[in-house]
């Protein structure tokens, strides 16, 4: 099989070596390592590794795994925390690592063309030696393909000046279960019926293989300036950034830790306060940066928070991504940590918040959170949890618990399931539950455009 697959596209491009099949099946999804722990391998490895450098290539694998009857997995970046890429069965993984290159740069119309499988840290850099940014940083941005990011429907931690990658996404490229080309064009906006890169944007590789992408870019900042506050009351400290929101400013970065969380991260970084911290920044024109700073400035002074200037904020940019506060706890015998990202209205938020953090506590479990992602209508909470259990088994057992019983108290409360982070193998169960009649929509669709279910099989939809 292998063999046939490597005369298509070329010998150098196609792996049966029991290390790759073992790298491109996992993500770090915090039961792989368990699993590996306990069992040596991840549930399912792929049979053969399918490395295309051209949308040809992407073509060419998958009519070859349509005609054989084998199912096709795509692998981008291997950064989701949901198991997205993990296989549900043998077959093929599509590695779209190759798929790297940057096709055009457009400086009149700001947008950048590229190939799916490029990291969004590698685009960022090439965009910031031409004074260009994405302003897309989600904590994956090291290991996270473009594709990848637009299949997960990412969002990033400057997400409420710029938005999630749906604001993003002006066009794309993909190849549909039949084999056929689909190419979206880049227009700004269109009224020709419904947008047709939503129908990929989350879809996480179901209806097909997204191979390029159009997407919008911005000039460099003239100027950045952050403001942290201390708040004794995270209630208090909500209703401001509600306010701040809903005055008509959008400060780039909104970021509200509770107390715990301000502990857990920012000890080992100098934070001495007690309290709550809220780190805002602002960006762009030096007169609109000060304009906005004093308007959010004024509001948290009047909900009593304490000013503890921009020092904080500077620290967290610069160490925004190192999560080892998290990891560590994965080293641990019977130790687990993950991330249950959810997002509710304003008037559910308070509820929903504890709910959630009096059911860890009546668990005796550790829990850490913080909000951002804020937007005029409502506003994402990130929950961390720090799990202890007798044994590795254990602590895969109470972890699915912990994922269903948190997952339904959102539900309750009218709030999502997954604000950023996608859907994966991990909340699938629950899916159904929160679409409702959508759920068959999807299913329709789906089952019309790859009738034998070939690509990403068990992926969002329950078969």
């Amino acid at each position: 099989m292998d063999k046939k697959l490597a005369e298509l596209i070329g010998k150098d491009k196609v792996s049966t070596d029991i290390g790759d099949r073992l790298c491109f099946s996992k993500d770090v999804t915090p039961l792989c390592y368990k699993w590996i722990d306990l069992y040596k391998l991840p549930p399912y490895v792929s049979d053969i590794i399918a490395s295309p450098e051209t949308t040809e290539d992407v073509i060419k694998i998958v009519n070859f795994a349509r005609e054989n009857n084998k199912k096709l997995f795509i692998y981008g970046g291997g950064s989701g925390v949901v198991g997205g890429v993990i296989p549900t069965e043998s077959g093929i993984t599509l590695d779209m690592t190759r798929m790297s290159g940057i096709i055009n740069l457009d400086e009149e119309s700001l947008t950048v063309e590229v190939q799916s499988g490029i990291i969004g840290q590698n685009l960022e850099d090439f965009l910031n030696k031409k004074n260009y940014t994405l302003r897309h940083f989600p904590q994956s941005i090291r290991s996270a393909s473009v594709g990848g990011l637009i299949a997960t429907k990412s969002t990033g931690q400057f997400s409420t000046k710029y938005g999630g990658i749906e604001n993003y996404v002006v066009g794309l490229e993909a190849v549909l279960p039949d084999g056929s080309l689909l190419n979206t064009g880049d227009k700004p906006r269109s009224s020709t019926g419904p947008d047709i890169n939503n129908f990929f944007i989350g879809s996480e590789g179901v209806f097909g293989v997204i191979t390029k992408a159009i997407l919008k870019i911005y000039k460099m900042p003239e100027e950045v300036k952050y403001h942290c506050f201390i708040y004794s009351d995270i209630f208090r400290a909500l209703d401001s950034i509600r306010e701040i929101m809903q005055s008509g400013i959008k400060p780039p970065v909104i970021r509200l830790y509770n107390s715990e969380e301000s502990r857990l991260k920012f000890e080992k970084l100098g934070f001495d306060y007690d309290g709550c911290l809220l780190i805002l920044c602002f960006e762009g024109k030096k007169e609109l940066v000060e304009a906005e700073s004093s308007v959010a400035k004024k509001i948290c002074s009047g909900m009593h928070a304490r000013d503890i200037g921009e020092e904080l904020g500077k620290i967290w940019f610069e160490n925004r991504f190192d999560t080892r506060h998290i990891l560590e706890k994965e080293e641990e015998y019977g130790g687990m940590s993950d991330a249950i990202e959810l997002a509710a209205s304003w008037s559910k938020i308070k509820k929903l918040y504890t709910e959630v953090e009096e059911y860890f506590k009546k668990r005796n479990i550790t829990l850490a959170s913080h909000f951002s992602h804020v937007y005029t209508s409502g506003v994402s909470v990130y929950n961390i949890f720090y799990l202890n259990a007798g044994d590795e088994k254990e602590a895969i057992d109470r972890f699915y618990q912990i994922w269903d019983d948190v997952m339904e108290i959102a539900l309750k409360n009218e709030a999502t399931i997954s604000h950023h982070h996608g859907i994966g193998i991990i909340k699938k169960t629950r899916l159904k539950q929160e679409l409702g009649k959508g759920m068959e929509l999807i299913k329709k669709l789906k089952d019309n455009l790859d009738p034998e279910n070939i690509i990403n099989p068990e992926k969002l939809i329950e078969n």
